[in-house]
């Protein structure tokens, strides 16, 4: 378990298929932004926690609670160019817990965890372009911005937006924020 000062970070384990299939295959808890209609199914995010894999590489699903222990949300962290080594992160909190700090603090735990245990170099995310708290989210928690992917996101409307990508270089994240080695 990783620990914040206002949540945790637990890795995702079998008896939370039912939560995540709930979690995934709501669009209140997506939003406006995330690519529906794609629906995950059981048998799916079963693998994806029994091997941590998906599409073929690397994909670790995390809850985040709150300190209350009520279950707040998701994050995890997935390889997104196997070839380079880019680890790329997602973030998701549930609509009643939505600007309390979780997802910003959810990020920054992720983020020292993968540089205080693996060597990376980045660390990197995408975000829609219209996703304003997404974004502000990401830089409040040390991404910058690096471009638009055009038509990158298939999005609740059934179009194709633009997502920007982000990232936080090891030597711009430089310590732990959150976690204590």
């Amino acid at each position: 378990m990783l620990k914040g000062k206002s949540i945790s970070l637990r890795v995702a384990e079998m008896e939370d298929a039912d939560t995540l299939g709930k979690w995934f295959n709501d669009p209140e808890f997506s939003g406006d932004f995330q690519h529906f209609p794609y629906q995950t199914p059981r048998a799916h995010l079963e693998k994806r926690i029994a091997d941590h894999s998906q599409y073929g590489t690397e994909w670790v699903d995390f809850i985040a609670s709150n300190s209350e222990g009520d279950d707040v949300g998701w994050i995890a962290h997935y390889t997104a160019a196997p070839n380079f080594g880019w680890v790329e992160i997602g973030v998701a909190t549930l609509p009643s817990h939505r600007n309390k700090g979780y997802a910003s603090e959810a990020i920054s735990i992720l983020t020292d965890y993968l540089f205080l245990s693996r060597d990376l170099n980045r660390v990197q995310a995408v975000a829609d372009k219209e996703n304003a708290a997404s974004l502000r989210v990401f830089e409040k928690s040390g991404f910058a911005s690096e471009g638009v992917l055009r038509k990158s996101l298939w999005n609740r409307e059934g179009r194709w937006g633009d997502g920007v990508m982000l990232s936080i270089l090891r030597e711009e994240w430089g310590q732990a924020k959150v976690l204590v080695r």
